[in-house]
């Protein structure tokens, strides 16, 4: 195995990849895409590799720096280790710069209004240092931010109303991307204040967010296919007032993993949860609006590397 590559934790620039002349951008983005879309094939598809090319970038990765990246399960993908995560930071904001740079020569500078949708539960920390880079090198450019339920983001954009869109969706229920394409992938799952059975519930209490969400209807859609009947014993448009209210056992909720506080339990399979579908983070773009494109770059340049 190689040694590993000095200042792995604290990597945070261009710089970092001096440290190993093997490490490429293309590992780089092996791993982010993996990581966004969860999938060793959804990554492959969206890099237009094979499934055992991103396995082998992904290997040839994990020897360069001496640590392993990725928890994996027969080859299928579980998630990023502690040290993956840590890396993972730094090899998306390495993207990011590559691809900021290379813009820097080659493209217009933006100026007027970019109207922008986020839903509630998006990690606004993962769009702050993009819009920042954007408003410094384009001092003509303002940017208006909409957070809300991705429903109502999906309406503005149908609307016209927003430039770029990110939103979320549970499959089957809101069908393909067919505006957009998907970036991240990740588990819904059932939240608690405490691990459970839910056979212990002669009515399941749910806590939950208003009718026309995603998650409210994968819920549903899954306890009434087994067969258990339910109440909305508390009803929010607030994640924080959803998430506060299943901390204080007032219902369970469907939420996504990257949604969990801190306290929340996630029952064990074999309790009697049934089983809820993945959540796709979808990204669309207006086609007429440079700065949407622009914006999409600099956020997953894992995906619009071309």
């Amino acid at each position: 195995m190689a040694a590993p590559t000095p200042g792995l934790t604290g990597l945070t620039g261009l710089s970092g990849l001096t440290g190993d002349r093997r490490l490429t951008l293309e590992h780089l983005r092996t791993l982010v895409t993996l990581a966004d879309l969860g999938g060793f094939q959804r990554a492959g598809e969206a890099l237009g590799r094979t499934q055992s090319a991103v396995t082998q970038s992904l290997r040839k990765l994990e020897e360069i720096l001496d640590c392993r990246l990725v928890e994996r399960r027969h080859g299928r993908y579980l998630g990023l280790t502690d040290q993956g995560r840590r890396f993972f930071d730094a090899a998306r904001d390495i993207l990011a710069r590559a691809r900021e740079a290379a813009d820097a020569v080659g493209r217009p500078e933006l100026s007027g209004l970019f109207r922008l949708g986020v839903p509630d539960d998006f990690p606004v920390a993962d769009i702050h240092g993009v819009i920042a880079r954007l408003l410094e090198r384009n001092p003509g450019l303002r940017i208006e931010t909409t957070s809300a339920l991705s429903a109502h983001i999906r309406e503005l954009f149908a609307d016209r109303a927003l430039d770029l869109a990110l939103y979320k969706r549970v499959e089957p229920d809101d069908g393909p991307a067919g505006d957009g394409r998907d970036v991240r992938s990740e588990p819904l799952c059932w939240a608690a204040r405490r691990p459970m059975r839910l056979d212990r519930f002669a009515v399941v209490p749910l806590a939950g967010f208003p009718p026309g969400c995603a998650y409210r209807r994968a819920a549903v859609r899954a306890l009434e296919a087994a067969g258990m009947p339910f109440h909305f014993a508390y009803t929010s448009a607030s994640y924080e007032n959803v998430r506060a209210a299943v901390s204080a056992g007032l219902g369970i909720a469907a939420l996504p993993a990257s949604a969990l506080a801190p306290d929340h339990a996630v029952p064990a399979e074999g309790h009697g949860f049934p089983a809820l579908p993945m959540v796709r983070l979808t990204l669309a773009i207006r086609p007429d609006s440079p700065t949407a494109r622009g914006f999409a770059d600099l956020a997953f340049p894992s995906q619009f590397s071309s």
